[in-house]
Protein backbone atom coordinates (compact mmCIF):
# COMPACT_ATOMS: atom_id res chain seq x y z
CA UNK A 1 0.00 0.00 0.00
CA UNK A 2 1.87 3.45 -1.06
CA UNK A 3 0.67 6.07 1.51
CA UNK A 4 3.23 8.41 -0.50
CA UNK A 5 1.06 9.06 -3.38
CA UNK A 6 -1.98 10.14 -1.45
CA UNK A 7 -3.00 14.45 -0.85
CA UNK A 8 -2.55 14.79 -4.65
CA UNK A 9 -5.75 16.46 -4.23
CA UNK A 10 -6.10 19.94 -5.92
CA UNK A 11 -7.50 22.20 -3.78
CA UNK A 12 -10.16 24.99 -5.60
CA UNK A 13 -8.99 28.22 -4.50
CA UNK A 14 -10.62 31.63 -4.15
CA UNK A 15 -10.56 34.08 -7.29
CA UNK A 16 -9.00 37.18 -4.90
CA UNK A 17 -8.93 40.23 -7.64
CA UNK A 18 -6.71 43.05 -5.52
CA UNK A 19 -6.55 46.61 -7.04
CA UNK A 20 -4.75 49.63 -6.18
CA UNK A 21 -7.16 51.92 -4.86
CA UNK A 22 -5.20 53.65 -1.94
CA UNK A 23 -1.75 53.95 -1.20
CA UNK A 24 -0.44 55.00 1.49
CA UNK A 25 3.46 55.40 3.06
CA UNK A 26 5.27 55.11 6.85
CA UNK A 27 8.62 55.18 7.79
CA UNK A 28 9.13 52.21 9.73
CA UNK A 29 12.47 52.24 12.17
CA UNK A 30 12.56 48.03 11.86
CA UNK A 31 11.13 45.25 9.85
CA UNK A 32 8.00 44.64 10.75
CA UNK A 33 6.96 40.76 12.27
CA UNK A 34 4.45 39.87 9.90
CA UNK A 35 3.20 36.31 10.07
CA UNK A 36 -0.23 34.40 10.13
CA UNK A 37 -1.65 33.32 13.42
CA UNK A 38 -2.01 29.10 13.14
CA UNK A 39 -2.86 29.02 16.57
CA UNK A 40 -5.93 27.51 17.88
CA UNK A 41 -7.32 25.46 21.04
CA UNK A 42 -7.31 21.65 20.39
CA UNK A 43 -6.28 19.20 22.97
CA UNK A 44 -3.57 16.81 22.37
CA UNK A 45 -5.38 13.81 20.58
CA UNK A 46 -5.01 10.35 22.75
CA UNK A 47 -3.67 8.88 20.17
CA UNK A 48 -2.68 5.06 20.44
CA UNK A 49 0.34 3.08 18.30
CA UNK A 50 -2.01 0.09 16.46
CA UNK A 51 -0.88 -3.19 16.78
CA UNK A 52 1.63 -4.61 14.15
CA UNK A 53 0.61 -8.03 14.47
CA UNK A 54 -3.01 -7.32 13.23
CA UNK A 55 -1.80 -6.28 9.64
CA UNK A 56 -0.88 -8.00 6.43
CA UNK A 57 1.67 -5.49 5.34
CA UNK A 58 2.67 -2.05 5.88
CA UNK A 59 4.49 1.05 4.40
CA UNK A 60 7.21 3.72 5.81
CA UNK A 61 7.98 7.41 4.35
CA UNK A 62 9.67 10.36 5.72
CA UNK A 63 6.77 13.27 5.96
CA UNK A 64 8.30 17.09 6.41
CA UNK A 65 6.19 19.81 7.52
CA UNK A 66 5.70 22.70 5.64
CA UNK A 67 8.06 25.40 5.70
CA UNK A 68 5.69 28.03 7.10
CA UNK A 69 4.47 25.54 9.77
CA UNK A 70 7.99 24.83 10.94
CA UNK A 71 8.78 27.84 13.31
CA UNK A 72 6.16 26.31 15.60
CA UNK A 73 7.59 22.57 15.17
CA UNK A 74 8.42 21.31 18.31
CA UNK A 75 9.15 17.20 19.83
CA UNK A 76 5.85 17.06 21.23
CA UNK A 77 4.23 17.37 18.00
CA UNK A 78 1.95 14.28 16.52
CA UNK A 79 1.65 12.81 13.16
CA UNK A 80 -1.04 10.12 12.31
CA UNK A 81 -2.41 7.78 9.57
CA UNK A 82 -5.96 6.54 9.53
CA UNK A 83 -8.06 4.37 7.04
CA UNK A 84 -11.23 5.71 7.24
CA UNK A 85 -11.87 5.89 11.26
CA UNK A 86 -9.20 3.51 12.40
CA UNK A 87 -5.63 4.23 12.82
CA UNK A 88 -2.71 3.20 10.99
CA UNK A 89 0.02 4.78 11.96
CA UNK A 90 2.09 7.00 14.57
CA UNK A 91 5.19 9.17 14.94
CA UNK A 92 6.95 11.43 16.88
CA UNK A 93 9.46 14.11 15.20
CA UNK A 94 12.59 12.34 13.83
CA UNK A 95 15.16 11.26 15.94
CA UNK A 96 18.10 11.86 14.29
CA UNK A 97 21.78 9.48 14.89
CA UNK A 98 23.11 11.79 16.76
CA UNK A 99 20.55 11.28 19.80
CA UNK A 100 18.87 15.24 18.60
CA UNK A 101 15.51 15.71 17.31
CA UNK A 102 14.28 17.24 14.21
CA UNK A 103 11.00 18.45 14.84
CA UNK A 104 10.14 18.99 11.50
CA UNK A 105 10.32 15.65 10.30
CA UNK A 106 8.62 12.24 10.62
CA UNK A 107 9.37 8.58 10.04
CA UNK A 108 5.94 7.34 9.81
CA UNK A 109 5.00 3.30 9.22
CA UNK A 110 1.65 2.92 8.17
CA UNK A 111 -0.28 -0.41 8.11
CA UNK A 112 -2.82 -2.07 5.91
CA UNK A 113 -4.89 -5.12 4.99
CA UNK A 114 -6.75 -4.13 2.31
CA UNK A 115 -6.00 -5.38 -1.20
CA UNK A 116 -5.27 -4.30 -4.69
CA UNK A 117 -8.44 -2.67 -6.37
CA UNK A 118 -10.26 -1.52 -2.69
CA UNK A 119 -11.08 2.10 -2.15
CA UNK A 120 -10.16 3.85 0.88
CA UNK A 121 -10.35 7.33 2.35
CA UNK A 122 -6.97 7.58 3.49
CA UNK A 123 -6.41 10.68 5.98
CA UNK A 124 -3.28 11.97 7.54
CA UNK A 125 -3.19 14.42 10.88
CA UNK A 126 -0.70 16.56 12.29
CA UNK A 127 -0.94 17.88 15.75
CA UNK A 128 0.86 21.13 16.41
CA UNK A 129 1.74 21.18 20.41
CA UNK A 130 3.08 24.84 20.55
CA UNK A 131 -0.29 26.11 18.04
CA UNK A 132 -2.60 23.21 19.33
CA UNK A 133 -3.79 22.54 16.07
CA UNK A 134 -4.55 19.57 14.14
CA UNK A 135 -4.36 19.72 10.70
CA UNK A 136 -5.91 17.32 7.95
CA UNK A 137 -5.81 16.07 5.11
CA UNK A 138 -8.08 13.08 3.14
CA UNK A 139 -8.28 11.50 0.07
CA UNK A 140 -10.17 8.92 -1.28
CA UNK A 141 -8.14 6.39 -3.71
CA UNK A 142 -7.99 2.93 -5.15
CA UNK A 143 -5.49 0.59 -4.43
CA UNK A 144 -2.89 0.05 -7.01
CA UNK A 145 -1.08 -3.48 -6.53
CA UNK A 146 1.42 -1.68 -8.62
CA UNK A 147 2.24 0.74 -5.88
CA UNK A 148 5.94 1.65 -4.55
CA UNK A 149 6.75 0.76 -1.05
CA UNK A 150 9.58 2.37 1.11
CA UNK A 151 11.31 5.70 1.76
CA UNK A 152 11.98 8.13 -1.11
CA UNK A 153 11.76 11.80 -1.21
CA UNK A 154 10.15 13.38 1.70
CA UNK A 155 6.55 14.53 1.78
CA UNK A 156 5.81 17.32 2.41
CA UNK A 157 1.65 16.87 3.27
CA UNK A 158 -0.02 20.67 2.44
CA UNK A 159 -1.25 20.70 5.44
CA UNK A 160 -2.12 24.69 5.63
CA UNK A 161 -4.47 24.21 2.01
CA UNK A 162 -7.95 24.02 3.46
CA UNK A 163 -6.77 23.77 7.13
CA UNK A 164 -9.88 24.19 9.55
CA UNK A 165 -8.69 27.92 10.31
CA UNK A 166 -8.09 29.09 7.04
CA UNK A 167 -10.42 26.62 4.51
CA UNK A 168 -10.16 28.93 1.78
CA UNK A 169 -6.69 29.87 0.01
CA UNK A 170 -5.71 31.40 -3.22
CA UNK A 171 -2.46 32.92 -4.90
CA UNK A 172 -2.17 36.50 -5.97
CA UNK A 173 -0.09 38.12 -8.56
CA UNK A 174 2.09 40.52 -6.86
CA UNK A 175 3.92 41.76 -9.34
CA UNK A 176 1.36 43.41 -11.11
CA UNK A 177 -0.09 45.34 -8.30
CA UNK A 178 2.88 46.44 -6.98
CA UNK A 179 3.78 47.56 -10.73
CA UNK A 180 0.35 49.76 -11.07
CA UNK A 181 1.34 51.74 -7.46
CA UNK A 182 4.53 52.69 -8.87
CA UNK A 183 6.59 50.14 -6.09
CA UNK A 184 10.03 48.46 -7.07
CA UNK A 185 10.22 45.23 -5.41
CA UNK A 186 13.79 44.18 -4.06
CA UNK A 187 15.23 41.01 -2.27
CA UNK A 188 14.87 41.54 1.43
CA UNK A 189 11.64 43.21 1.35
CA UNK A 190 8.66 41.80 2.58
CA UNK A 191 4.91 41.66 1.11
CA UNK A 192 1.93 40.59 3.25
CA UNK A 193 -2.10 39.99 2.96
CA UNK A 194 -3.75 41.62 5.80
CA UNK A 195 -7.56 41.27 6.52
CA UNK A 196 -8.48 44.28 9.07
CA UNK A 197 -5.32 43.65 11.41
CA UNK A 198 -4.75 40.31 10.91
CA UNK A 199 -2.05 38.60 8.45
CA UNK A 200 -3.16 36.20 6.34
CA UNK A 201 -0.20 35.92 3.80
CA UNK A 202 3.33 36.54 4.44
CA UNK A 203 6.75 36.06 2.27
CA UNK A 204 10.12 37.95 2.41
CA UNK A 205 11.46 38.13 -1.01
CA UNK A 206 14.14 36.57 -2.06
CA UNK A 207 13.03 35.00 -5.16
CA UNK A 208 11.29 37.83 -6.80
CA UNK A 209 9.52 36.08 -9.83
CA UNK A 210 7.89 33.15 -8.06
CA UNK A 211 6.94 34.53 -4.43
CA UNK A 212 5.77 37.61 -5.98
CA UNK A 213 3.67 36.17 -8.70
CA UNK A 214 2.28 33.70 -6.52
CA UNK A 215 1.59 34.72 -2.87
CA UNK A 216 -0.87 32.39 -1.09
CA UNK A 217 -3.63 34.16 0.48
CA UNK A 218 -5.29 32.19 3.86
CA UNK A 219 -8.89 33.50 4.01
CA UNK A 220 -11.80 32.51 6.71
CA UNK A 221 -14.63 32.59 3.81
CA UNK A 222 -15.19 34.23 0.32
CA UNK A 223 -15.35 37.82 -0.16
CA UNK A 224 -13.10 38.75 3.03
CA UNK A 225 -11.72 42.48 2.08
CA UNK A 226 -8.28 42.63 2.16
CA UNK A 227 -5.37 45.10 2.13
CA UNK A 228 -1.98 44.45 0.82
CA UNK A 229 1.59 45.80 2.60
CA UNK A 230 4.75 45.90 1.80
CA UNK A 231 7.67 46.46 3.20
CA UNK A 232 11.18 48.29 1.39
CA UNK A 233 13.78 47.77 3.12
CA UNK A 234 16.33 50.03 2.00
CA UNK A 235 13.92 52.74 2.41
CA UNK A 236 12.86 51.58 5.62
CA UNK A 237 9.12 52.39 5.11
CA UNK A 238 5.81 50.21 4.15
CA UNK A 239 3.31 50.76 1.67
CA UNK A 240 -0.02 50.09 2.38
CA UNK A 241 -2.30 49.23 -0.75
CA UNK A 242 -5.98 49.28 0.84
CA UNK A 243 -9.27 48.84 -0.51
CA UNK A 244 -9.24 45.66 -2.15
CA UNK A 245 -11.83 42.66 -1.91
CA UNK A 246 -12.32 39.26 -2.70
CA UNK A 247 -15.60 39.58 -4.59
CA UNK A 248 -16.40 36.06 -5.77
CA UNK A 249 -15.26 32.58 -6.95
CA UNK A 250 -14.65 32.71 -10.63
CA UNK A 251 -17.21 30.38 -11.80
CA UNK A 252 -19.35 30.62 -9.02
CA UNK A 253 -22.44 32.44 -11.41
CA UNK A 254 -25.23 30.78 -8.98
CA UNK A 255 -23.39 32.68 -5.61
CA UNK A 256 -23.61 29.48 -3.29
CA UNK A 257 -19.18 29.40 -2.79
CA UNK A 258 -19.03 26.52 -4.73
CA UNK A 259 -18.37 26.19 -8.86
CA UNK A 260 -20.56 23.36 -9.79
CA UNK A 261 -23.54 21.47 -12.06
CA UNK A 262 -25.73 24.39 -10.91
CA UNK A 263 -23.34 26.97 -12.69
CA UNK A 264 -22.64 24.86 -15.57
CA UNK A 265 -26.66 25.15 -15.89
CA UNK A 266 -27.18 28.53 -14.78
CA UNK A 267 -24.55 29.80 -17.68
CA UNK A 268 -26.38 28.07 -20.38
CA UNK A 269 -29.97 29.15 -19.22
CA UNK A 270 -28.91 33.02 -19.29
CA UNK A 271 -26.95 32.36 -22.25
CA UNK A 272 -30.61 31.30 -23.94
CA UNK A 273 -32.54 34.18 -22.15
CA UNK A 274 -33.05 32.92 -19.29
CA UNK A 275 -30.57 33.97 -16.20
CA UNK A 276 -31.54 32.76 -13.33
CA UNK A 277 -32.66 34.59 -9.87
CA UNK A 278 -28.66 35.83 -8.09
CA UNK A 279 -27.18 35.50 -11.38
CA UNK A 280 -23.53 37.18 -11.49
CA UNK A 281 -22.52 37.88 -14.81
CA UNK A 282 -18.96 38.61 -13.44
CA UNK A 283 -18.38 35.58 -11.48
CA UNK A 284 -19.77 33.74 -15.13
CA UNK A 285 -17.26 35.91 -17.03
CA UNK A 286 -14.54 33.20 -16.78
CA UNK A 287 -12.43 34.36 -19.38
CA UNK A 288 -12.41 37.51 -18.30
CA UNK A 289 -13.41 38.99 -22.03
CA UNK A 290 -16.45 41.06 -20.41
CA UNK A 291 -19.04 38.86 -22.09
CA UNK A 292 -20.68 35.63 -20.40
CA UNK A 293 -20.53 33.67 -23.79
CA UNK A 294 -20.59 29.81 -25.10
CA UNK A 295 -16.42 30.06 -24.00
CA UNK A 296 -17.86 30.80 -20.45
CA UNK A 297 -20.15 27.81 -20.64
CA UNK A 298 -17.05 25.70 -21.49
CA UNK A 299 -14.88 26.90 -18.80
CA UNK A 300 -17.09 26.46 -16.32
CA UNK A 301 -17.04 22.92 -17.41
CA UNK A 302 -13.24 22.51 -17.27
CA UNK A 303 -12.90 24.29 -14.03
CA UNK A 304 -15.59 21.57 -12.74
CA UNK A 305 -13.69 18.27 -14.58
CA UNK A 306 -10.11 19.43 -14.33
CA UNK A 307 -10.01 22.90 -11.54
CA UNK A 308 -8.29 25.00 -14.03
CA UNK A 309 -10.63 27.26 -16.95
CA UNK A 310 -8.41 25.79 -19.69
CA UNK A 311 -9.00 22.00 -19.25
CA UNK A 312 -5.73 21.11 -18.84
Amino acid sequence: MNYKRIFSTVFLSAALTLQAAANTVSPVSEAPQWQIDWSGNEARPDWQEPDASAYASFAVMIVSIEEILQPYASQDDLLAIFVGDELRGLASPLVKGDGTVDATRFLLKGYSNESAGDQVVVTMKYYNAQLKQLFSLSESMTLDEDADLGIYDDFVPPFTQGSPKYPVTTTVDVASLLADAGITPAEGDIVAVFVGDECRGVAQISNLDSQLSNLTVFLREEGETVSLKYYDATGQRVFTINDSTAEYVSGDATGDGVVDVSDYIGIANYILGNAPAGFNEQAADVNGDGVVDVSDYIGVANIILYGNVNGK
